[in-house]
């Protein structure tokens, strides 16, 4: 190989990133598995400054989409979150926690892949691949900004990891495992999405 086609091989290897294609939320929704069903186990960790130790909690969930989220903790204590239909419960109670249903529908977005419906509210930045994917997202509104620095999810056929990062600097990343996908919900897990 002479030296003149030697430096435009390396002209266009240094010019490729240029021609790179960026990725969007279209191709990384297209990506997604369609499956109205979600069951998946979490483990969650939040650092917190205060703590030496991240704190551990781990549990299941059950996503149907349209219709429900259940979040259920199993350690270090047992707690039951639902948002069915709009309403949040916590172990069966409709739940009054002020920003709570407004996270668990945030929450219920981000697992049913509508990154789309994010983006009213943060500002989203994708990387990565259509398979191996990661969202940042950004508050736009200020309030939100005072509970929340940003959010980054990453993942493939769904959503796999999240981590949230607060203004004070601590943060939490839950990772979800053995994630199952169905087309239709079983009566067991209808009844689970029940109303209380």
């Amino acid at each position: 190989m002479n030296r003149r086609a030697l430096q435009w091989i390396t002209a266009l290897t240094l010019m490729l990133p240029l021609f790179a294609h960026a990725l969007t939320l279209a191709e990384i929704e297209q990506q997604l598995d369609p499956a109205t069903v979600l069951k998946a186990d979490f483990r969650q960790q939040q650092h917190l400054a205060m703590l030496s130790r991240p704190l551990e909690s781990t549990g299941s969930l059950l996503l149907i989409k349209g219709h429900g989220l259940q979040w259920q903790m199993k350690a270090p204590f047992t707690s039951d979150l639902k948002l069915i239909d709009g309403t949040l419960y916590s172990n069966d109670q409709a739940d009054n926690l002020p920003g709570g249903e407004a996270f668990s529908r945030r929450l219920m977005m981000v697992l049913s892949g509508d990154f789309s419906a994010l983006d009213k509210t943060f500002k989203i930045e994708a990387s990565g691949q259509p398979e191996q994917w990661t969202l940042t997202l950004e508050p736009r509104s200020a309030t939100l900004k005072k509970v929340l620095h940003g959010l980054s999810i990453s993942g493939g056929r769904t959503p796999e990891q999240f981590r949230l990062n607060y203004p004070n600097g601590d943060y939490s990343v839950t990772t979800l495992t053995n994630i199952q996908l169905t087309d239709t919900p079983t009566d067991s897990e209808e009844q689970r999405l029940a109303l209380p």
